[in-house]
């Protein structure tokens, strides 16, 4: 049985869930510490939730510095498949210095076609991106990111579901109203595609 919000739609159950927002203001607030003064964003569509979290995050780091936000500077990728298409377009129209990648398969696009079109990475285009995995830490240059502690948050998940189910035998109606949403916090991995 999957329970449902009644009023955000959610569905209720224990979460351990990173902070998207201000994992996102602090990216961009560090290109900005970079002297980084147009910084595009590539994210996906706004019905991910994820996606809009840090696309607020984005935005509210470009405001607090007095830099403009400029829709333009935004791109949606919906379709993985053509990904690199659309980068290609943002990188030949280019009117920025910095790139803040959603997650690391568009940052690494984002280094690739800088590269095939004479882009130098961080000197022409400093790029940072969520998810520290296997991609960021092999790609040429390395990538700047965010990194979500996953194993940390595999470790809470784990713990609150065995609590969950340890509890079983207590009264269900009560429990399940109970449910808890932990944070956990997250932290920039400095590398080769940031200055």
């Amino acid at each position: 049985v999957v329970m449902f919000d009644r009023v955000t739609n959610d569905i209720l159950c224990d979460k351990v869930i990173i902070d998207d927002k201000a994992a996102a203001y602090e990216a961009v607030q560090s290109l900005i510490d970079n002297g980084r003064r147009k910084i595009a964003l590539v994210t996906t569509v706004d019905y991910v939730s994820v996606g809009k979290l840090r696309t607020d995050g984005y935005e509210k780091a470009l405001l607090d510095n007095g830099l403009p936000f400029n829709e333009d500077l935004i791109i949606k990728i919906e379709d993985v498949d053509t990904c690199e298409i659309t980068i290609s377009q943002l990188l030949h129209d280019r009117a920025f210095d910095a790139v803040f990648a959603v997650n690391e398969l568009f940052a690494v696009t984002i280094i690739k076609t800088a590269s095939k079109m004479g882009l130098k990475v961080p000197e022409d285009l400093a790029v940072i991106a969520f998810t520290d995995g296997i991609i960021s830490k092999y790609s040429t240059p390395t990538i700047t990111t965010v990194s979500q502690s996953g194993e940390k948050m595999g470790n809470k998940a784990a713990k609150m579901l065995i609590e969950r189910l340890e509890a079983e035998h207590d009264d269900d109606e009560e429990e399940n109203e109970n449910y808890t949403t932990e944070v956990i916090e997250t932290h920039l991995i400095k590398r080769e595609s940031t200055d």
